[in-house]
């Protein structure tokens, strides 16, 4: 590779630099040219004075994100949303041990019952309680046999449920 140390250091004492155009205007750049300006490009840095009354002109200048708010009315809305959340969970929580109840007395219910319309008819119901329940989301997401368990889940016995 060129060593351009060089022309770097005159770059840096005298700021003199041409760079290498093309026919069109272009700028050339080729990393593997032994031709200094074909590798480096210099970019003059310039400081910019902004005009902040023009600025303010055309767009709102006082923070309106980070203002902090009254602490008395953010507490009291704070204490209200958690309390409508707990309200939400209890209710959901209700509906869960419910629609577990249902759950489990279907499946003894099946146990006792030998008709196959009747357990068709308790197999589509226990189905429709574990989609309820989030364990799947259509009917093959389920075992074929009794209890009618998540097929990723491990599967409970008979004993178990």
């Amino acid at each position: 590779m060129t060593d351009f140390s060089q022309n770097i250091q005159d770059f840096e004492r005298y700021g003199t630099y041409t760079y290498m155009f093309d026919d069109v205007g272009n700028l050339t750049f080729n990393t593997s040219s032994t031709i200094f300006e074909q590798v480096y490009l210099g970019l003059p840095l310039t400081n910019v004075i902004y005009n902040n009354n023009k600025i303010a002109s055309f767009y709102d200048v006082d923070f309106v994100e980070f203002v902090p708010t009254n602490v008395s009315d953010s507490n009291v809305s704070s204490s209200n949303t958690i309390n409508t959340l707990q309200t939400q969970l209890g209710v959901v929580q209700q509906e869960n041990v419910n629609l577990q109840s249902q759950l489990s007395e279907l499946i003894t219910f099946n146990q006792a019952s030998s008709s196959i319309a009747t357990s068709m008819a308790i197999q589509q119901v226990i189905l429709e309680l574990r989609i309820a329940l989030g364990q799947g989301r259509i009917s093959s997401d389920f075992s074929t046999e009794f209890p009618y368990t998540p097929i990723n889940a491990p599967a409970v016995t008979q004993s178990q449920a």
